[in-house]
């Protein structure tokens, strides 16, 4: 106890002076201490009533794992506080970094969870110190109106408040979210958690697994950018921590490509940049940090128009490793290959993800290894962080290292790979609650703990006003089957219950079309001003997986992509990526009854139960949130043909601008599946 007692008295003494001061770098290089959060609360506080523990160790490879799994021996680690008494505790977890969030339970059941983004129509939310306590009151007041709890109103006052990720380079505006959430609710004790323990908590209690092996992995947050933690029943151990900023790599690397950014300037930036010498090339990077997080998704999605470039691959993998100290140089061998245009560009994207994939597949075979040698078993992989958004890696993870594809049994190997439906930052505030109070029964489903349509009230006027009909009346989902199949084969916004969390849309805020011209899959991307090479995504009924995959490959929250079967591909062409995948959300009826009655009653009609979906969003904005917005949207977007809102459709109005006849057209056919 004394370490641990040491290290409190030294915050106590030192509350005031900066974080630095006071954090001890022996006992976690980026600091596990965090900053004096709330009154009651100063320093570190990482357990909660099960006395889990997240517990560090300051190895990068090797597990100390015997029996029981004892707690790392290690000369620093802390000393845990006496545990917390949490059961049937009401909880509030704030997150205040990009991709803000706020989430409520009672006690280990989460309520609700508001995505800021949502609210304020400001994709991923940056940080900012303008309006920073004016925009959270507004968005605690959100919370305190409108969330749906699941047994009558809502908590006013929490045992607990929870700021996740308080650490070192803390920005003081961010010390000042507890008093602006004491102006809302009574908090009566506030505590910190870091930032890649939520990460972890959120994955692991929300997956199927009792035990796991489980990767958090994104662009950084208090406690690093790369960890690997081991989870059993309701107890987790960080094994590892290395600093393999993947997260950082990959969308820096995406900023030097002109068709991922959009900004032709990039490339000739590149190519100028050749006139220097030597390998490795010093090139300032031109973006901030809240615009790159955008650039990922584009990436993954160009990566699968070309095989990757023998020359580049292995220059990507040292760019990757030597990131962490070089991080403005990038290898010579790269911006050449750009410059000689558009194919270049494409070997470019597919070596950057090829190596990507392989670092992380390397990372989880050598820790697989080190627990089959300690005849450690788990039954999955748990992948979350930002990174795991990735999901031509979450499909090459689950294809090699588990059962889930296998004919051939292997107790030692685990079962299959599980990412939460936000492994994103906005769901950091999941694994805050969770933290002081984990789920010990059955596992939550997390894809719809949104909130309603937050001017939900004015729904009725505004379908009475334009001549809106009930889709009840006219037949439900049958009737929006029929006008789905319909010779012109419209494009259908559905806008329903509450909103998903995370960044998928998953048939509460869609765009909606039949898969079988890829037509329809080029007038999605028009639709929301997207660059051709974008996929769409196909929502598939249980039913109907192994008719496209030749296997149930399962993936509720859109995590996975697997490969269409080639006769599937001939005949619904807009159902798959270049590369031959699909980047697919099943469906069974007991993930969502609706969407699942929709797609059985369209797979009567096509012969296949899918459909392409994409989210619900203009140009720059997040998924969409409002009556009013969605309305805008069917006013002004000329490939918009109905919008579903609640039980209400409503048709384009006449006089729309006119849809041009010119589709931008692929510049590439199917490239060679995996």
């Amino acid at each position: 106890m004394r370490a641990f007692g040491a290290v409190l008295l030294t915050v106590l003494s030192h509350a005031d002076e900066e974080v630095s001061h006071f954090c001890d770098p022996e006992i976690f290089p980026s600091c596990d201490v965090g900053a004096r959060v709330g009154r009651d609360a100063p320093g570190l506080w990482t357990t909660n009533a099960t006395r889990l523990a997240v517990k560090a160790s300051r190895s990068s490879r090797f597990l100390r794992v015997n029996g029981r799994l004892p707690p790392i021996p290690h000369d620093h680690e802390f000393l845990l506080p006496d545990e917390v008494e949490a059961e049937d505790k009401a909880i509030i977890s704030l997150q205040a970094g990009h991709d803000a969030s706020i989430a409520i339970s009672v006690g280990s059941r989460i309520q609700c969870v508001l995505e800021l983004e949502r609210l304020f129509e400001i994709r991923y939310f940056p940080e900012a110190v303008d309006n920073f306590q004016s925009n959270w009151r507004q968005a605690l007041e959100i919370v305190r109106d409108r969330c749906d709890c699941d047994d009558g109103p809502c908590p006013q006052e929490f045992d607990y408040g929870i700021m996740v990720g308080f650490g070192l380079r803390l920005k003081t505006h961010f010390t000042w979210l507890p008093k602006v959430v004491e102006l809302v609710f009574r908090v009566h004790r506030w505590r910190n958690v870091n930032h890649h323990e939520a990460h972890a908590l959120m994955g692991y209690f929300s997956s199927p697994f009792r035990s796991a092996l489980v990767l958090s992995y994104d662009g950084g947050g208090n406690d690093g950018v790369f960890n690997v933690f081991l989870a059993r029943g309701q107890d987790l151990w960080r094994i590892a921590r290395k600093p393999l900023n993947l997260g950082t790599g990959y969308h820096r690397l995406a900023s030097y490509l002109p068709q991922v950014t959009g900004a032709s300037e990039v490339g000739l930036v590149a190519c100028a940049a050749l006139e220097k010498e030597g390998d490795w090339i010093d090139l300032k990077y031109s973006f901030g940090d809240t615009l790159a997080l955008g650039f990922a998704g584009k990436l993954m999605g160009f990566s699968g128009l070309s095989a990757p470039s023998k020359e580049v691959s292995p220059w990507i993998r040292r760019f990757y490793e030597r990131l962490e100290h070089r991080q403005n140089e990038v290898p010579r061998a790269m911006l050449e290959k750009i410059c000689e245009g558009e194919t270049g560009a494409r070997e470019v994207a597919a070596s950057i993800q090829e190596e990507f994939a392989r670092i992380v597949r390397e990372v989880l075979v050598d820790y697989l290894a080190e627990l089959e040698r300690k005849r450690v078993s788990v039954e999955g992989i748990v992948l979350t962080g930002g990174c795991a958004l990735n999901v031509v890696v979450n499909q090459q993870v689950r294809d090699t290292l588990t059962e889930a594809t296998s004919d051939r049994p292997n107790p030692m190997k685990p079962q299959d790979v599980y990412v939460p439906p936000a492994p994103n930052d906005s769901g950091l505030t999941v694994g805050g609650v969770w933290a002081v109070s984990p789920p010990a029964g059955p596992r939550q489903k997390l894809q719809y703990l949104g909130f309603q349509l937050f001017d939900k009230e004015v729904l009725q006027s505004a379908a009475e006003e334009r001549g809106a009909q009930r889709l009840s009346a006219l037949g439900g989902v049958h009737f929006l089957a029929q006008l789905l199949t319909e010779k012109t084969r419209p494009i259908v916004a559905v806008v329903r219950g509450r909103q998903e969390f995370g960044p998928r849309a998953l048939g509460h805020r869609s765009l909606l079309a039949v898969p079988d011209s890829p037509d329809l899959r080029d007038r999605m991307n028009r639709l929301k001003f997207r660059q051709w090479y974008r996929p769409v995504a196909p929502m598939i009924a249980e039913e109907g997986l192994e008719g496209v995959f030749g296997h149930k490959s399962f993936a509720p929250s859109m995590e996975f992509a697997p490969v269409v079967l080639e006769e599937v591909r001939e005949r619904f062409p807009a159902l798959a990526h270049f590369d031959g995948t699909a980047r697919h959300q099943s469906v069974s009826k007991g993930d969502e009854p609706w969407v699942h009655a929709l797609l059985l009653a369209v797979g009567n009609r096509t012969g296949l139960p899918a459909l392409i979906n994409t989210s619900f969003n203009s140009r720059g904005k997040p998924i969409v949130n409002t009556v009013a917005e969605s309305l805008k949207m069917l006013d002004e977007l000329a490939d918009l043909d109905y919008l579903l809102i609640e039980d209400w459709l409503f048709r384009a109005p006449a006089g729309k601008p006119a849809i041009s006849s010119e589709i931008p057209r692929a510049a590439v056919e199917w490239f060679s599946p995996r």
